[in-house]
């Protein structure tokens, strides 16, 4: 799958994720760090520049090696969320995504707009499965997992840890043949 230059959703411009973004995802980290920090597990462990960098270049190290893709959410010059494929698995045909949207710009439907997009994008690009995990007691994203027609295939008990605790994961799938768009 070939990485986009750009999409817009409602009032958000998607950017692929470059180093220069690094200031402007801790801002939004930061500004979100209440909602985020335990959900999202690298987000427990970035507190300032450096770290930010190191993420954001892990992340283009795995996009260059074909293995995920990494976009940002902007709402003129501020860091609204991230919409990510985690990983990409071409020998079972798969991929994962993910996402983070800050609270100021959810319950729009946003993330579902923009799921909707990248699920396009990757079942066009001849994967067969995707894959959207989440802690099993996040309400919001479940929501958007089944809203999107995504099944429970199951849940992955102390399977990762965020913020120092082991937390279960919910893991739901949706098969090219099962969506509906």
């Amino acid at each position: 799958m070939q990485l986009v230059e750009h999409a817009t959703f409602a009032t958000l411009m998607l950017k692929p994720l470059q180093q220069q973004q690094a200031e402007a995802f801790l801002a939004h980290i930061n500004d979100n760090r209440d909602i985020y920090e335990e959900v999202i597990p690298f987000v427990s462990h970035t507190h300032n520049l450096a770290q930010m960098q190191t993420v954001i270049s892990a992340n283009l190290t795995r996009q260059s090696q074909g293995e995920a893709l990494f976009y940002t959410l902007w709402d003129s010059e501020v860091m609204a969320g991230y919409l990510l494929v985690r990983e990409i698995n071409r020998d079972a045909n798969w991929a994962e995504i993910g996402y983070m949207l800050g609270k100021q710009w959810q319950r729009q439907g946003i993330t579902t707009m923009a799921c909707r997009w990248l699920i396009e994008r990757l079942f066009a690009s001849g994967l067969d499965k995707i894959a959207l995990c989440c802690n099993d007691d996040n309400q919001g994203s479940i929501a958007i997992a089944e809203k999107l027609g995504f099944k429970l295939e199951g849940i992955l008990r102390q399977y990762f840890v965020v913020n120092g605790k082991r937390r279960n994961m919910c893991c739901y799938g949706l098969l090219k043949d099962e969506w509906l768009g």
